[in-house]
């Protein structure tokens, strides 16, 4: 089962104890819906989604759809046909006035501050999905067209919750989060606990393994930065007494050149130490840097 299917799961097993709740559901269901006459259609994919809206339009308008099943290879869905007036004149309404609907409806449609949840829930279930966060961060919402995409960013707004990005693919709006702690938002209005648990338990995992892979590659690469370094003072070293020209430094230099040629692997914090008095590593750093300019001024290097 995937995470999308997982979280619509939890979300329908969830009560929704009031009638106003109960019909802004059926509200947020029917906008993934078409509709043709007096008929209004639904195809769903997700099991409990689908026993949710029957449940629910039972309950609350006494109505038992047409069930036809669909398969086609590894996909299966349910087709669903019913008729009511309040859900017709909710289309209408929403398809004729986008945004504008919302603010003459929702005194009736959200009778209560829960309603707005049970709303966005139910067009998370029947139109949204959410990636494995194991994979990528990615919550989409599709819409049949304009209007209905403009109602659903009105609820959001509403929830305070942040404004979703629009996408438009073979007629179809969609509108998607890409950010995790958008998704996180979006999963606690719509009541998922236990999924968002697991969100961000993934999030929490794949930040520390990323901080644990910048912490190793950054060691790797100061390592790596330390070992040409001590390479390029050896060959420094090398070159002016091989041709006679390391006789020019003072005595603390040329002891820091023997420590260097001595101990090839060792940091220059350890090489600063060995010295006797020690000095400082930035002390240290001049003296090689010293060296290696030298050699390079000959154009020994």
């Amino acid at each position: 089962m995937s995470f999308s299917s997982q979280v619509k799961d939890e979300l329908n097993s969830l009560a929704i104890k009031s009638n106003c709740c109960k019909k802004a559901w059926l509200f947020g269901a029917c906008l993934s819906a078409e509709q043709s006459d007096d008929n209004i259609h639904i195809t769903l994919a997700d099991e409990s989604t689908k026993e949710k809206l029957l449940f629910l339009l039972k309950t609350i308008y006494n109505v038992t759809p047409d069930i036809l099943q669909i398969k086609r290879g590894c996909f299966s869905a349910s087709h669903m046909t019913f008729t009511s007036r309040k859900l017709s004149d909710f289309f209408k309404s929403v398809d004729e006035l986008g945004a504008y609907a919302y603010q003459s409806e929702k005194e009736r449609i959200f009778a209560c501050p829960a309603c707005r949840t049970a709303f966005l829930r139910a067009v998370f279930c029947c139109a949204g999905s959410v990636s494995d966060p194991q994979k990528s961060y990615t919550l989409e919402i599709r819409s049949a067209n304009e209007h209905r995409t403009e109602f659903i960013e009105s609820v959001i707004a509403d929830c305070g919750l942040e404004p979703p990005r629009r996408t438009v693919r073979k007629n179809v709006v969609g509108l998607f989060y890409r950010n995790e702690s958008d998704i996180e938002d979006i999963l606690t209005s719509c009541g998922g606990s236990r999924s968002l648990f697991r969100f961000f338990d993934v999030f929490v995992e794949k930040d520390l393994r990323n901080s644990e892979n910048r912490a190793t590659n950054c060691v790797a690469r100061n390592i790596s930065k330390s070992v040409e370094a001590a390479a390029l003072q050896i060959s420094a070293i090398e070159a002016l007494i091989a041709n006679g020209m390391f006789d020019e430094f003072s005595d603390d230099i040329k002891h820091t050149a023997d420590l260097r040629m001595d101990n090839p692997d060792i940091s220059l914090t350890e090489l600063a130490a060995m010295h006797s008095p020690p000095i400082s590593k930035s002390g240290l750093n001049h003296r090689l840097a010293k060296i290696v300019e030298e050699a390079k001024k000959k154009k020994l290097i």
